[in-house]
């Protein structure tokens, strides 16, 4: 059994869940059994993991005091390999997993528990220039965890006739809602997808335009993203899934880490970067966008394999 130790929550975002999420459909493909860990009990995140039917269990770390939960939980399902996608592991905590004889993996991992972990999964590390710890450490976009469907969505743009909008599944700092006032003024037609940790409904109501068609937790993105000729979207997981699609961006940092996230797929050539969510500036939409030329370029720089090579670590790790 695979325990996936994921943190989710409306300040966090729920990227690591996401990540989960594909992690477990590729090792199910694979056969073998995870099960997800939530750490911290957020609604959004477990209605959504019921909703995509997958096994998980919510801990909340302080109600086990000072002593080892990470065992109980270990012996509860059995664990054979311990994955963290929850960013700043301690090595109190890492010490903890391998004292129990697991293997331990990690995600984006800076903590101080890092340096512990038979591998660190850090795809975009070299993208933002940070150095991880770890044993084995696999850098690069060729591991970048991303949606399975999205290999049945994949396509050439030609042109720009329809916009979409997604700023991940919380949207913590409500950009959707700039967004919206922006489209409003211009009387741009565009789709909002809200992420099922959204919280800004009265601010968004209050923008509304009557060119703005509004969709909500959506059972793939990756399947809307495929009606679409242009995205505006945060500098996370949805930019990447987005490019692999073949679907062009504008992007939008919700987070410092993210700018280089932006500034990177612009330099691939299959997106344009519109600033820091404090100081977004979508002006840059009023010159036409070469959409065939950006999606072949994203077509060309983001594959989506990286699911099955990370997946290809983890069994030889746990054989």
């Amino acid at each position: 059994m695979f325990i996936l130790c994921v943190k989710s929550s409306h300040a966090m975002g729920m990227g690591h869940l996401f990540r989960m999420i594909n992690l477990h459909g590729v090792l199910r493909q694979n056969g073998a059994d995870a099960v997800v860990v939530l750490l911290g009990d957020h609604p959004p995140s477990s209605a959504w993991l019921k909703r995509v039917s997958i096994p998980f269990e919510v801990v909340v770390e302080q109600d086990y005091g000072l002593s080892g939960w990470e065992a109980i939980i270990a012996l509860r399902y059995e664990a054979k390999i311990w994955v963290n996608d929850r960013l700043q592991t301690d090595a109190v905590h890492a010490a903890r997993i391998k004292d129990l004889g697991l293997p331990l993996v990690t995600f984006d991992d800076l903590g101080s528990g890092a340096a512990l972990a038979d591998i660190n999964v850090a795809a975009l590390a070299g993208v933002r220039r940070e150095t991880p710890s770890g044993e084995k450490v696999l850098i690069g976009l060729d591991y970048l965890i991303l949606a399975l469907e999205i290999a049945f969505y994949r396509r050439q743009r030609s042109q720009c006739s329809s916009l979409v909008v997604n700023l991940g599944g919380s949207d913590t700092h409500g950009v959707t809602v700039k967004v919206a006032k922006w489209l409003r003024t211009r009387q741009q037609s565009a789709t909002l997808i809200l992420g099922p940790g959204f919280r800004h409904d009265e601010a968004l109501a209050k923008v509304l335009g009557e060119c703005i068609t509004l969709k909500r937790s959506v059972p793939s993105l990756a399947a809307e993203f495929s009606l679409y000729d242009l995205a505006i979207t945060g500098g996370g997981m949805t930019a990447f899934e987005a490019a692999a699609s073949g679907l062009p961006s504008v992007t939008v940092a919700n987070e410092p880490w993210e700018v280089a996230h932006c500034r990177h797929l612009e330099l691939l050539g299959c997106s344009v970067f519109a600033g820091p969510h404090d100081e977004m500036d979508l002006s840059l939409l009023d010159t036409p966008l070469d959409i065939e030329r950006m999606s072949q370029a994203a077509l060309a720089g983001v594959g989506i394999d990286g699911a099955v090579r990370v997946c290809r670590e983890l069994m030889l790790l746990s054989n």
